[in-house]
């Protein structure tokens, strides 16, 4: 009973696999050192993208402001809206790609699917994020209240934290004050830029250790609430340079930065405070339009059509990251990406990758995956038989019920050797072990 045992545990092992997934690199895929997600609390869409334009509740247009850094390049998305115009709502709307979500019991987020692939989770954070929020990072600099002078960063930690990071946290603590101690929009302006300057050093200083981080800004939402229209412009142009600077370090350090809102903002005038969560506000476009811009490596330089929503935006940065695991979210990911997944179910034996008349790569029996494939369109083939495919974004293609016929001489014949091979070393182990008796 035992030899019959082995006997089938050998013939399991010596007869090949079929139907295993495989996949196949086709071309180089940039892997981001890690990520920056930054949030500008209350930066309106409609007031930084030359597509869009800004409108108060009594139709007097209003000035947006240009801000370089942001629009210039990378991948960028014209009209992503926010379910929900709230700021602790749609920071938890952000973080888990789900527009249902409780702030209170976030379920899987983000931080969950880093944290598990071995990244560090970190957090500077100004405004409106909750105790879970707070809970999901392994460092996180935050400030407990929403006053613009006076209020102190206080610094957190799970055990384990880099010491270099403690450090550093504790210094940027002690430099808030001078930051945000001017007055006016100057002070507005200083309260962004600690945050944006934090981030910098952070990035700066993690060489070579993968993180993830959520960077949240909050004056933008102060100047519109409490300075007007035009304070509220000056405060959102003045993100410009401290923003350039944090896209710079993350060049240099092959880092991912990911930037956008929770939601905008709706002035009743040219000349009123805003506001974006009141009945009045939250269905206008300037409450419910942000934006969404991807700079770094690991995405193509474009801007990027449709609708989008918020919830695109965690499926979207764990997709370039190459992050997997329990992390299901309503939205789905962005096609910025530099080279996509073509997954092809039922594939026949033979199967290979062409484009534009020449072989890329050859697939395998079942299901196969190719990797790194720019957009375009390409060819799946497989004796007589070519199916075309359009990359655009991640695909999917099912052949089963369309592969080459089953009676390919070349492929039985294939089979048989193998067969034959398998159970001539079989035959050979048995004689040993009847010797052995």
């Amino acid at each position: 009973m035992i030899r019959f045992s082995l006997f089938l545990l050998l013939l399991l092992f010596l007869t090949p696999g079929v139907g295993s997934a495989v996949d196949v690199q086709v071309g180089p895929v940039s892997q981001p050192a890690g990520a920056v997600l930054l949030v500008v609390d209350g930066l309106g869409a409609s007031y930084v993208y030359p597509e869009h334009r800004a409108y108060a509740l009594d139709g007097s247009p209003i000035d947006g402001a240009v801000l370089f850094n942001l629009t210039g390049g990378g991948a960028r998305a014209v009209d992503v809206r926010v379910p929900v115009p709230e700021t602790t709502k749609s920071h938890s709307v952000l973080i888990t790609g789900n527009s249902g979500t409780n702030p209170d019991h976030l379920g899987p987020t983000v931080f969950d699917a880093a944290r598990a692939n071995g990244y560090l989770c970190l957090a500077l954070l100004e405004r409106g994020d909750s105790m879970p929020v707070l809970q999901e990072m392994d460092g996180v600099l935050y400030l407990g209240d929403n006053s613009m002078h006076g209020a102190e960063p206080i610094p957190g930690f799970r055990a384990g934290a880099p010491a270099g990071l403690r450090y550093r946290f504790q210094v940027w603590r002690d430099r808030f004050a001078r930051y945000s101690a001017p007055q006016g929009v100057a002070g507005y302006a200083g309260y962004n830029a600690w945050a944006l300057d934090v981030a910098a050093d952070t990035v700066q200083n993690l060489s070579g250790q993968r993180f993830l981080m959520l960077v949240n800004v909050g004056a933008v939402d102060s100047a519109g609430q409490n300075l007007g229209a035009d304070g509220y412009r000056e405060v959102v142009a003045a993100l410009d340079v401290p923003l350039g600077r944090l896209a710079e370090i993350c060049r240099q350090n092959n880092v991912l930065l990911a930037v956008t809102a929770d939601h905008g903002m709706v002035f009743p005038s040219a000349t009123g405070k805003g506001g974006h969560s009141a009945e009045k506000y939250a269905a206008r476009p300037e409450a419910l339009r942000v934006p969404l811009v991807f700079l770094g490596p690991g995405v193509e330089e474009l801007n990027l059509g449709g609708r989008w929503s918020e919830v695109d935006i965690a499926p979207t940065v764990l997709g370039i990251l190459n992050i997997s695991g329990n992390f299901t979210a309503e939205g789905k990911s962005l096609p910025i990406r530099e080279g996509f997944d073509l997954r092809v179910t039922g594939a026949p034996a033979g199967l290979a990758l062409w484009r534009d008349g020449a072989w890329l790569a050859n697939g395998s029996v079942g299901e196969c995956r190719f990797r790194g494939l720019p957009r375009g369109l390409y060819s799946l083939k497989a004796g007589e038989q070519e199916w075309g495919v359009l990359v655009n974004g991640d695909a999917a293609m099912d052949l089963a019920g369309k592969a080459a016929p089953q009676g390919d001489w070349k492929r039985i014949i294939g089979i048989i050797l193998i067969l034959a091979i398998n159970l001539a070393g079989i035959a050979i182990i048995v004689r040993i072990w009847k010797k052995g008796d």
